[in-house]
């Protein structure tokens, strides 16, 4: 690991790793208690499909990459449809998280 870097959820090698990692996100936002933690832990998910169109990601992942998006893609929509579970639970009002990218 390059000094400066780190990687909250560990290094992602593929297909398993991008929904182990939103799994694990989605059992933190079901823990989470304020919007603010709730809007950090969805932005992570989607931070993940932003990932999958990085040119780095491109070159690391070559043919394996598109359905790595795909993959990163269903899982935030999970990830966000708990999100807004959460908040109803929670009684938080406001706007809620968009389920669909694109």
């Amino acid at each position: 690991m390059q000094k400066g870097k780190h990687h909250i959820y560990g290094a992602v090698r593929g297909v398993s790793d991008i929904r182990a990692i939103n799994c694990y996100i989605r059992e933190q936002i079901r823990k989470a208690r304020s919007r603010s933690k709730i809007t950090e832990l969805v932005r992570r998910s989607l931070y993940l499909y932003t990932l999958t169109h990085a040119p780095a990601w491109k070159r690391a992942f070559g043919k394996k990459i598109g359905r790595m998006r795909q993959v990163a893609k269903e899982e935030y929509e999970k990830t966000a449809r708990t999100a807004n579970k959460q908040l109803e639970k929670l009684g938080i009002g406001g706007k809620r998280y968009d389920e669909k990218i694109g």
